[in-house]
């Protein structure tokens, strides 16, 4: 196996009492596809959406766990402030990706610090 994709951060986070850790996988992947009608094509587009935010994350969470319920997954939510769970589910895409295309994460890495760099600002050019 390829080092580069032994290095592996799987975000987690406390809810219902106990440590989760959030993991994109084939099952995740296939479970979210069937019930969202979702193909990955769309992938990112519906993730903007917070119910099928949720979605993932239940099924993320329930993934070994079959007795974890949506409106149970619904309920630990409360106990976070949403932009903290949009960004757990960002981790965790973030995480697969980097996890299944190394290079491309290396790449995007790298490419970061000129983008900050940018003397123009690309929500008002004039400025």
């Amino acid at each position: 196996m390829d080092d580069k994709k032994t290095e592996r951060t799987v975000p987690a986070v406390e809810l219902g009492g106990r440590t989760w850790f959030l993991k994109i996988t084939h099952q995740v992947l296939e479970r979210f596809s069937s019930i969202s009608g979702c193909g990955l094509q769309d992938f990112d587009k519906m993730l903007q959406r917070y119910d099928m935010m949720t979605l993932l994350l239940w099924l993320m969470i329930a993934e070994n766990r079959p007795d974890i319920t949506r409106p149970m997954v619904r309920g630990w939510l409360q106990e976070l402030p949403v932009f903290e769970a949009m960004q757990l589910v960002t981790q965790a895409v973030g995480d697969a990706v980097a996890y299944s295309f190394p290079d491309a994460a290396e790449a995007a890495a790298e490419a970061e610090p000129e983008a900050e760099e940018a003397d123009e600002d690309p929500i008002n050019p004039d400025i």
